[in-house]
């Protein structure tokens, strides 16, 4: 049985089988936006693909991890939401081609029905029975996704939705076959601050049981920096850059700065702005972390995760919080720890 891991960010979505992994925008646009294709020399070199679904037949969809290098009449489809995410259309669309580009890759998909097991999760607000219903009923079932022109047909044979936190743990914890390799995380006091997208979910793990007390979630994510940058931008007569643009700005650091560039012949010196706004990010979140957990002397580890954790101040975290431990490729990190997840589970189901 195949084993597809689901991170499905506000902001980034982030997917791995035994044979891919990749990080891909939580966003997506209508092929028709793209322009007549035919009108090309040349076969693009960007990795974009259009994707129809059977629930949603009357259009077809541009997705990949180079959408935000093209240039469209329209704005993209946003998934970011606070409220009810997994109940929206968008939503549904988005787990289908990610489903979906991780089944191309296996020729089952392509001859037969391949069959998966899907592990993912969800914020821990959301760890409740009708938010973990309504995400279960978009991914369990079949799916019937065409990818440029070729169909694909997956069976969901059963869907775990874990809470969010722990798959940075699990990746911590367990090895890339799914075997235990740091058993401490089983009888620690962690706390996980994982920097997403969209939300700061801070959240405390005992004998991995999670807290009730140690945890909040706040609209506090990544993209409170981008709309910072453009805000301070625009009050500087900046006036086209907008929040995607800055999201691959920061993506794109180079060693002597930040530099927006509204076509190729002009670039803008953004560092200050940038600067600024990961500063206030820093110290926003550092104030709101003291502020849910009243003191950090009983944690053993606390972890640093999310794409959002390469936006702040490490020294500065780490000046105040001295056993901070900033995880390595963290913006993956939950979906790598569902996928362990997973194999670790069918280890123990005999699989």
């Amino acid at each position: 049985m195949e084993i597809f891991s689901l991170d499905l960010g506000n902001i980034q979505t982030k997917i791995k089988s035994s044979k891919t992994e990749k990080v891909l925008p939580s966003r997506f646009r209508y092929y028709d936006d793209l322009g007549d294709q035919s009108t090309s020399l040349f076969d693009s070199k960007l990795d974009i693909n259009e994707y129809e679904v059977n629930f949603d037949n009357m259009f077809s969809y541009a997705w990949g991890t180079d959408l935000d290098k093209i240039k469209a009449n329209n704005d993209p489809i946003d998934t970011l939401t606070f409220e009810d995410r997994y109940t929206t259309n968008e939503f549904r669309l988005l787990a289908s081609f990610a489903i979906g580009e991780l089944a191309k890759d296996f020729k089952e998909a392509k001859e037969g029905i391949l069959e998966v097991n899907i592990i993912t999760g969800v914020p821990t607000d959301d760890f409740n029975r009708e938010a973990i219903e309504s995400f279960v009923r978009v991914l369990d079932t079949d799916h019937n996704i065409t990818i440029n022109g070729e169909r694909l047909n997956i069976r969901v044979n059963e869907v775990k939705v874990l809470p969010q936190p722990t798959g940075t743990v699990y990746h911590q914890m367990l090895d890339d076959e799914g075997y235990l390799q740091n058993e401490d995380y089983q009888s620690e006091h962690v706390t996980v601050v994982d920097c997403g997208g969209g939300t700061l979910l801070i959240d405390s793990l005992i004998n991995m049981n999670l807290s009730e007390t140690e945890r909040s979630q706040h609209r506090q994510g990544a993209f409170k920096v981008y709309d910072n940058v453009v805000s301070q931008c625009k009050t500087d007569q900046i006036a086209t850059i907008t929040s995607i643009d800055v999201e691959a700005i920061l993506k794109d650091e180079k060693s002597d700065g930040y530099y927006y560039k509204p076509n190729k012949n002009e670039s803008i010196n953004i560092t200050k702005y940038v600067e600024k706004a990961k500063v206030k990010y820093t110290r926003t979140l550092i104030n709101t972390i003291e502020t849910t957990l009243k003191g950090t002397s009983q944690i053993d580890t606390l972890l640093f995760t999310g794409g959002g954790a390469n936006l702040i101040d490490h020294d500065e975290v780490k000046a105040r919080f001295k056993h901070a431990i900033f995880v390595e490729n963290s913006d993956f990190a939950n979906a790598l720890g569902f996928y362990k997840y997973g194999l670790a589970s069918q280890e123990d189901d005999g699989e």
